[in-house]
């Protein structure tokens, strides 16, 4: 009797092990919570960075972009004042998880003689698929820092309902 309720207690056991591990994998699958793909996280950025419309050489130029984690890359401007970062692509599930509302950061700043970031582009942009409103924008950025950056609400072009709020000391 001992040993038959040993086993009716091991047998539940496994069996509710079983049924947790199955269904809770099988939860998560269903809801995107492990499946992992790729998501573009930058498009190529390129633009040139001005002083008092003057290009400015061998400066360090941030862009910082947050999609749950931070990803930080840094490039160098030319003798031109040219920069370029190119296209960066993760791996993440948070695109397929219904339950995440979360949004891409988008930050592309100077640091200047260690005092504050000068802000060249920030956006808070909502998941979606991507723009090419943005994406055209991001290709050939014209940034002025004797300009004071100012807020611009961007019609997106693939949805004439919504726009994309952009602070920029970048020509728009």
């Amino acid at each position: 009797m001992l040993l038959s309720r040993l086993k009716i207690s091991l047998l539940v056991v496994v069996s509710i092990t079983v049924i947790f591990f199955t269904t809770t994998q099988a939860f998560a699958d269903m809801f995107g919570f492990s499946k992992k793909q790729d998501f573009t996280l930058s498009v190529p950025i390129s633009g040139q960075l001005l002083n008092d419309g003057k290009p400015l050489a061998n400066i360090t130029i941030f862009k910082s972009f947050t999609f749950g984690d931070e990803y930080l890359d840094e490039t160098t401007s030319d003798d031109n004042g040219n920069f370029s970062f190119p296209e960066r692509v993760i791996k993440t599930s948070k695109p397929a998880n219904m339950f995440d509302n979360g949004s891409l950061i988008q930050h592309i700043y100077i640091k200047k003689d260690n005092s504050k970031d000068i802000v060249l582009w920030f956006a808070r942009i909502g998941l979606h698929k991507q723009s090419k409103t943005l994406n055209e924008y991001l290709s050939n950025l014209v940034c002025d820092i004797a300009k004071e950056p100012q807020t611009y609400d961007i019609p997106v072009v693939e949805d004439k309902e919504h726009v994309f709020t952009v602070y920029t000391a970048c020509k728009i």
